[in-house]
């Protein structure tokens, strides 16, 4: 029978919880230990060439979440460890290093992230990376954790830069437009939209917000 090729390239890459530094090279020897049995590539057009870092190998989430699970089992008593990592990956770049730094910060514990997880999220936005990544991340936290930031973070975020206002309008809209009012729902109406697909996401949100306010 054959050995599941998730397991295998984890142990075989990932045997101890490498130093910070070294964690994304180690995960794209994990990465290619896979092959192409697990290459899911229908949805790699959401990451423009603003991602950056390693081309995209198109693992799934399921398969993504499987390795946030065993770094984390990984890190059992060194949270901290873990938690310096995330920089590490999301500098890095590349769909798969930015989705798992992403699923690490929605699910250590918030003491080992040395701040807010809303907070340090907003610390690796330092850069253009493009509208997935961010989707992508604030998703997971929302998920993890059933909630989203407050609106005066929010709209604290929004003040600093015209990159940080759109920032800001991605994660107001990866939750429910019923969880906000009308000062933030203003910040996402007038930020400069960078694309269209920027657009379409923005109009879907003002509409369900619109419903949510007459319901």
């Amino acid at each position: 029978m054959s050995q599941d090729p998730v397991d295998e390239a984890l142990r075989r890459h990932l045997p101890s919880l490498p130093r910070p530094k070294s964690l994304p090279k180690r995960m794209e020897l994990v990465y290619d230990g896979m092959g192409d049995r697990l290459a899911m590539r229908h949805h790699l057009d959401r990451y423009d060439e603003l991602s950056g870092g390693p081309p995209a190998r198109g693992l799934d989430d399921e398969v993504l979440r499987r390795m946030a699970s065993y770094l984390l089992s990984l890190a059992e008593g060194r949270w901290r460890r873990l938690a310096k990592s995330i920089p590490a990956l999301w500098k890095r770049g590349g769909r798969e290093h930015r989705k798992l730094a992403g699923m690490l910060l929605a699910n250590l514990p918030e003491e080992a992230l040395g701040d807010q997880r809303w907070t340090v999220f907003s610390t690796l936005l330092q850069d253009d990376v493009g509208l997935a990544p961010i989707v992508d991340a604030a998703e997971e936290i929302r998920r993890a954790t059933g909630d989203g930031p407050s609106e005066a973070w929010l709209l604290a975020m929004a003040a600093q830069a015209p990159l940080w206002h759109r920032y800001a309008a991605v994660i107001v809209m990866t939750g429910p437009p019923e969880d906000v009012g009308p000062a933030v729902h203003d910040m996402v109406a007038s930020v400069d939209a960078p694309s269209r697909m920027f657009e379409r996401l923005r109009e879907r949100w003002l509409e369900r917000h619109v419903d949510a306010g007459a319901a």
